[in-house]
């Protein structure tokens, strides 16, 4: 999933209806409003302590708050994060005095693995670095140092040697001719790579992505991520190529 789907998630919760905490007989809930579908409901916010229950304020479109013991994502507690050192680093990337994370809808374990609480910082969009480490998303790029790397876009960043279309490597591609084509497809002088994966038989020089998928053509073939599909049909042609 990149950035881009990612995002669009969060606004269709936002744009299919309203929500908010509400306190009431002992017990804490979260208002859902969806009229087109449902009407409005309230969802129990199980294991919530009544009095010292609090919605935590900040800039994205989750419901988040916290009591005593835990730290909720909706209805959802966030896997051992401290309430009392609990705070945001910038949009989805939250942190407490042990751990990052990168909150989502309905991920109870949001934590990004390895990261270093005192250094991580957000470099753009999804992608992240520590001291040690370059991330994207929840995955560690292996191998790269931080000071090094440089993002390209959402999906596509570069160290000193290797391009990576998010967590992976391109260890084949020639570094110095590579040119990225589209969000899933990058080449280099001789050959065409889906994300990571060579494109056997794709003529570099010709080669087109097509559509905003993982389609594309070249002088002779279609092709659909890696996989050659043969010469191109009537149907290709009338449907990305006319």
């Amino acid at each position: 999933m990149n950035y881009k789907q990612f995002l669009l998630g969060l606004i269709i919760i936002v744009l299919t209806g309203c929500s908010g905490y509400t306190k009431k007989d002992g017990k804490v809930y979260l208002r859902s409003s969806n009229e087109a579908r449902i009407g409005v409901r309230y969802l129990e916010v199980e294991n919530a302590d009544y009095s010292s229950f609090e919605v935590i304020n900040h800039s994205t479109n989750l419901d988040l708050a916290k009591d005593k013991k835990h730290v909720f994502v909706g209805t959802s507690i966030l896997a051992d994060a401290e309430p009392s050192t609990f705070k945001q680093i910038r949009k989805y990337y939250w942190k407490d005095k042990d751990h990052v994370y990168l909150l989502q809808f309905g991920v109870n374990d949001s934590k990004i693995k390895q990261a270093d609480v005192r250094t991580f910082e957000v470099i753009d969009n999804l992608w992240a670095k520590d001291k040690n480490h370059v991330y994207h998303k929840f995955k560690k790029l292996d191998g790269v140092a931080p000071n090094e790397f440089e993002v390209i876009d959402e999906d596509w960043g570069k160290d000193d040697s290797f391009f990576y279309w998010n967590e992976l490597r391109i260890d084949s591609l020639d570094y110095a001719s590579a040119k990225i084509l589209s969000p899933y497809y990058i080449k280099d002088k001789n050959n065409i790579y889906y994300r990571n994966r060579l494109v056997e038989g794709a003529n570099a020089s010709s080669f087109i992505p097509d559509g905003v998928g993982s389609f594309g053509h070249d002088d002779r073939n279609m092709y659909d991520r890696e996989k050659n599909k043969g010469p191109i049909t009537e149907q290709y042609r009338k449907t990305y190529l006319q």
